[in-house]
């Protein structure tokens, strides 16, 4: 009876030894995330920032040189076409002449005042020979009927009438600016003081909108053509956004475009118009690159009254879109032999699999082969992963979001299918 106990002991002993001995190098689980691949809609962008604009903005100019008066108005102020004075300009006063400049302007004055007599006398001389050449017009007239006169002789009289009339129309316009030149010439000799309580000028609005920036404000000279502000109505929003050209080949006219990240609600618009001209940028990293600008017009009916020229914007222009696509998260991607892989989880080991990649947008992959929905995938699978290698999943299934319109009832179900696709597994989770 002892040595059967002693046995017994020895033998139990044995078993406990042997247990450990199979646990110490019996190959150990690793613990993995994991991701599914499914069946929904996707949705490929061009994502980049973007700046808003005001699509006519108007720079309101000195129309004189003169002297500025301050101006009043603020950046947002409202402005009204044909009503709202701008800026107030006084002309500039005429510059005080040397002796000698003076004389040259009164011996220019002079000649002025000397061919106007000498039109005034060509005048009255063409007038004279018109009145003569009527006269005679008239008399041949009366004489051609009865044949006192040839008809060529009437004919030679009447043309040298018309010929006259043309001739004092010439020396009437002649003597008109024969004066004009006379009043130029008498203008500038002019004295300064008799232009420095001139008229102010006002320069008024061209369109409704508001006041955008100041590039003057304090009073003082201003030279004719300088930029004074700019208006624009902010009604008239779009925004501009500078894409890689291998980028822009891609997108048409009338794309759907998401625009977000500028301080308020996501907001909806179409793109207008790919400018055909492209032009060198500097990215952040020093490299050049080639970029289009592309213009954007908002969905009419949505609340962007904040949103003002020149801000910043995030828009993504939506190139491609279909429903009841098979996806997979890019994290549970990656290159193998030049060829696209997973790792599936197949009885609590993950197997090597090649898949056939479609559309990308960043966050998943739209499967063409070799996956089916449902399947369990390593995510981002490390060196130690290997094709047969024990897993275990650290957490349950987390359902994978394909933004906000992903519903409640959709997590349900591809929770069940991982419930699913688990049971009978031999690897735990957590």
């Amino acid at each position: 009876m002892a040595l059967r106990n002693r046995l017994l002991f020895w033998a139990a002993i044995a078993l406990i030894v042997l247990a450990l001995a199979v646990w110490a190098f019996s190959p150990r689980a690793i613990d993995v995330d994991i991701v599914a691949a499914r069946l929904g809609s996707m949705t490929v962008s061009v994502s980049e920032e973007g700046e808003t604009r005001i699509h006519d903005v108007f720079e309101i100019s000195a129309p004189v040189a003169g002297r500025l008066e301050r101006i009043d108005l603020d950046a947002g102020d409202c402005v009204y076409q044909g009503e709202t004075v701008v800026a107030v300009i006084r002309p500039v006063a005429a510059p005080v002449l040397d002796s000698r400049s003076q004389k040259q302007l009164s011996a220019v004055a002079d000649a002025a005042a000397a061919a106007v007599t000498a039109s005034k006398a060509e005048l009255d001389r063409v007038r004279a020979e018109l009145d003569r050449a009527t006269t005679d017009a008239n008399r041949y007239r009366l004489l051609a009927p009865g044949g006192a006169i040839s008809r060529q002789v009437l004919e030679r009289s009447e043309a040298e009438e018309r010929t006259l009339q043309a001739a004092a129309r010439a020396a009437e316009a002649a003597l008109a600016m024969r004066r004009q030149e006379l009043a130029a010439a008498r203008a500038a000799l002019r004295p300064s003081s008799d232009s420095e309580e001139g008229e102010l000028i006002d320069v008024i609005a061209p369109i409704d909108g508001v006041l955008l920036r100041r590039l003057r404000q304090s009073e003082g000279p201003v030279a004719q053509g300088a930029t004074l502000v700019e208006v624009g109505d902010p009604e008239e929003i779009e925004i501009v956004a500078d894409l890689l050209s291998e980028d822009a080949v891609r997108i048409s006219s009338g794309d759907p475009v998401v625009i977000s990240d500028w301080g308020g609600p996501v907001l909806h618009g179409k793109v207008r118009r790919i400018e055909p001209f492209a032009f060198t940028k500097v990215s952040a990293l020093g490299i050049e690159e080639q970029r289009v600008n592309v213009v954007i017009d908002l969905v009419p009916g949505q609340s962007a009254d904040r949103m003002g020229h020149g801000y910043r914007v995030d828009v993504a222009v939506e190139i491609w879109s279909q429903e009841d696509v098979l996806t997979a998260p890019m994290t549970a991607l990656f290159k193998q032999d030049r060829a696209w892989s997973v790792y599936r989880i197949e009885k609590g080991r993950a197997r090597l699999r090649q898949v056939e990649v479609g559309h990308m947008n960043g966050q998943e992959a739209q499967i063409l082969a070799g996956l089916e929905e449902g399947d369990i995938l390593v995510e981002h699978p490390s060196n130690r992963i290997e094709d047969g290698v024990l897993v275990r999943a650290r957490e349950a299934l987390r359902p994978i979001s394909n933004g906000p319109d992903e519903t409640e009832s959709e997590a349900v179900q591809l929770s069940a299918s991982w419930d699913t696709a688990v049971s009978g597994c031999d690897f735990l989770i957590r």
